[in-house]
């Protein structure tokens, strides 16, 4: 019966220091998962930093191609009213000279010419349109960029090492 009682007590004994055991290990469990959610946090911040970064850049290099865009549309679109003008001009100076042509009568027909129609034809046909885009103005192919590299980096963030 005493061999009894004292296993007994050493089974009890036992049993508390598992017990406790448990406890200690349950305990730890919960560290483990509050530390996970911590740098689960701690990584999304992260990760969010960086993808505001990427939108903030992308964000510049967009208002830089719009800007480029709109003073090229600009230049270009003044060139067409400035062509515009001259063609309307041009077109109204025609206009005058095939009426002055069919003009029958002499004085009628000095009249109109003696504005110096002749001249002003003679300087329309003179005036300079070279102001063009020169070729491959419209490209806007230098505004590309290579992410390869910051790509590659990105595939291999990794948890930094203790060490």
């Amino acid at each position: 019966q005493s061999e009894l009682s004292d296993g007994i007590a050493m089974l009890v004994a036992g049993n508390d220091r598992i017990q406790a055991i448990i406890s200690q290990m349950e305990e730890i469990c919960r560290t483990i998962e509050e530390n996970g959610r911590r740098q689960k946090q701690h990584l999304g911040l992260r990760f969010d930093s960086l993808y505001s970064i990427l939108e903030e850049r992308k964000k510049e290099l967009l208002q830089s191609i719009a800007r480029e865009q709109e003073a090229k549309v600009q230049r270009v679109r003044g060139l067409i009213r400035q062509y515009g003008d001259h063609l309307e001009a041009s077109s109204k100076l025609v206009e005058s000279a095939i009426q002055a042509m069919e003009e029958p009568q002499m004085a009628v027909y000095l009249q109109l010419v003696g504005v110096c129609l002749a001249c002003r034809i003679t300087d329309m046909s003179k005036v300079s349109m070279s102001s063009r885009p020169e070729p491959g103005y419209e490209n806007m192919d230098h505004f590309s960029i290579n992410v390869d590299y910051v790509a590659e980096m990105l595939r291999t963030i990794e948890f930094q090492t203790g060490a």
